[in-house]
């Protein structure tokens, strides 16, 4: 029977299924976002069944993501990993932001343009870089549906860097090369985390430290708030598959399995929230990240040129929201989404070849050489392991 490992092999490191993965996953992100901003904060996705397929789509990402970086960081040395990282997502990110607050913020803004740059949001705006996410600008939004939210997708920035601490950790206490060690340390994060989880622990109440009126509760809430602590695990479960890709079977029962399991029991337990459902079945939706990943799919056409799926994830939401300020009466979520994916599409595809992609090849100025060990060993190359 073949293995996650010996398909990954195969194609010499590159899973011939997951440039589809990321680009079906942003386009779903940008399919959820426009019944929250088209309608506002209806509970769309509560419907059994359809509560967990939303809910899927940023574990299976941060899955994902754990997967392919697991590979990078296992041949790069921790200055070099870190600066790989670093190369990959602050430059659109930076873009991201320079360009909704002195472009879309003064086009959209409702208040004087001396009050919108000489206010404490626009400037508190650029924190976004550093992954201290501000999501308001002054007058800008304010009267959609889901109001006042320039980008609500910046949210996951400060888990996404989180993740990023967690496998430097890895790298400097040298658990990559002990796959036993880093399930170990998953298991544990694991159970700290839903121990927080159910004690309803906070910065607040980490020995009364801070107070949430206060700065450091606000920035320690950014990167260990609950709304998002199940990512570091979802992450590092990606890690754990990758390192024993080996032992893993690629099977089709298994993955049906992995599907009809939560699909199930969001129908038998209809009250019981999609994402809590994610985090029970979370070894599951690994699994079928990587079933995904390792099947030989056609890449969407147009999008096999690059890749577009940070652009999508990234700039959709303002372009999502602007779309509504311009057209109010476009109440619809499917036409939202129709004209919405074109334009996210778009502006994807120049920030690909025209910042990400350029700045990509200035790796070639910097050692990302692998380190001493097994090189017969293929692994994902370092371009391949984005977000």
């Amino acid at each position: 029977m073949k293995t996650i490992g010996s398909v990954l092999d195969e194609h010499r490191g590159i899973g011939p299924g997951f440039d589809f993965l990321r680009i079906f996953l942003a386009i779903m992100v940008l399919f959820s976002h426009s019944f929250l901003i088209a309608e506002g904060e209806k509970f769309q996705f509560s419907k059994p069944g359809i509560t967990v397929l939303q809910a899927t789509i940023l574990p299976m990402f941060f899955a994902l993501s754990g997967f392919l970086i697991t590979g990078s960081a296992m041949r790069l040395r921790l200055k070099d990993f870190l600066l790989n990282r670093g190369i990959r997502i602050v430059p659109a990110l930076s873009v991201d932001i320079v360009f909704a607050a002195l472009i879309l913020g003064p086009i959209f803004t409702t208040v004087s343009l001396q009050a919108y740059f000489s206010s404490y949001e626009f400037w508190s705006y650029f924190a976004n870089i550093f992954g201290v996410i501000h999501y308001v600008l002054p007058g800008v939004f304010e009267h959609n549906p889901f109001p006042a939210i320039v980008n609500g997708s910046l949210w996951t920035v400060p888990y996404e860097i989180g993740c990023y601490v967690i496998m430097s950790a890895l790298i400097i206490f040298g658990l990559l090369k002990r796959p036993w060690a880093t399930l170990g340390a998953t298991v544990a994060v694991t159970a700290i985390i839903i121990a927080f989880s159910i004690n309803r622990v906070n910065p607040a109440t980490l020995g009364g430290t801070f107070q949430p009126d206060s700065a450091g509760f606000k920035l320690l809430n950014h990167f260990i708030g609950s709304k998002g602590l199940m990512l570091y695990v979802n992450f590092m479960l990606g890690a754990v598959f990758f390192l024993f890709r080996h032992s893993i079977p690629k099977h089709g029962i298994i993955a049906l399995v992995c599907v009809a399991a939560p699909m199930t029991a969001s129908l038998i337990f209809p009250d019981v929230e999609g994402s809590t459902l994610c985090i029970i079945f979370a070894p599951m939706l690994v699994y079928l990240m990587a079933y995904i990943g390792m099947t030989p799919i056609p890449r969407i056409p147009l999008y096999h040129r690059g890749d577009y799926s940070y652009g999508i994830y990234l700039y959709g939401y303002p372009f999502q929201q602007g779309l509504v300020t311009l057209f109010p009466k476009l109440t619809s979520p499917w036409l939202h989404f129709a004209i919405s994916l074109p334009i996210a599409t778009l502006v994807a595809m120049g920030s690909w070849h025209f910042i990400e992609k350029p700045i990509l090849k200035l790796r070639k100025k910097f050692s990302f050489t692998a380190q001493k060990g097994n090189h017969a060993q293929h692994l994902p190359n370092a371009q391949a392991a984005t977000k």
